[in-house]
């Protein structure tokens, strides 16, 4: 073969295997609340990085799957604990590793039951979401999360929020 030849060839081969293996495991994930900061997240199913400070999208805990009427959500946090990490809860300031957020209060008392535990479970992850009003791992309702339920893992990217992107499509 030709010189000549490879030097499309390759650049072809490598844009080839790029392109199948984004459309074969990748996603891209909106974020239409204000848990995290990011609009967009660029995410793939294979492999997951299942590390502190990973976006991941995980399927929601059975209870809040029929609030949803069926539709197919997912909880979008970042990762901030794995399995043996230690957790702690001083009164309602809920911590895991050093990672440490507050529980929300409403006329005076927890809007919800904080998770009690000493540390990550084996075959779970704590996760967080950026604002202070999150549901997330901080909350009983929530808790850790089984590794199994992680659907995708992945890196924010720009992005204009949906309500943005709605006022353009106007």
């Amino acid at each position: 073969m030709r010189r000549a030849n490879l030097i499309w060839i390759i650049p072809t081969a490598i844009t080839c295997a790029v392109g199948f293996y984004a459309l074969a495991f990748g996603r891209l994930t909106l974020n239409a609340s204000d848990s995290l900061d990011g609009n967009a997240y660029a995410m793939v199913t294979w492999p997951l990085d299942l590390r502190p400070g990973t976006i991941a999208a995980i399927k929601l805990p059975e209870v809040l799957r029929d609030k949803f009427d069926g539709h197919e959500l997912y909880l979008t946090k970042r990762i901030v604990g794995i399995a043996g990490d230690p957790v702690s809860v001083n009164g309602n300031t809920f911590c895991v590793n050093d990672h440490c957020v507050e529980g929300q209060l409403k006329d005076g008392k927890l809007v919800s039951p904080l998770w009690q535990g000493t540390e990550v479970p084996e075959g779970m992850i704590a996760v967080f979401g950026d604002s202070v009003d999150s549901l997330d791992s901080r909350y009983a309702v929530i808790g850790p999360r089984p590794v199994d339920d992680v659907i995708a893992t992945g890196i924010e990217i720009p992005f204009p929020h949906w309500t943005e992107l709605e006022d353009i499509l106007k």
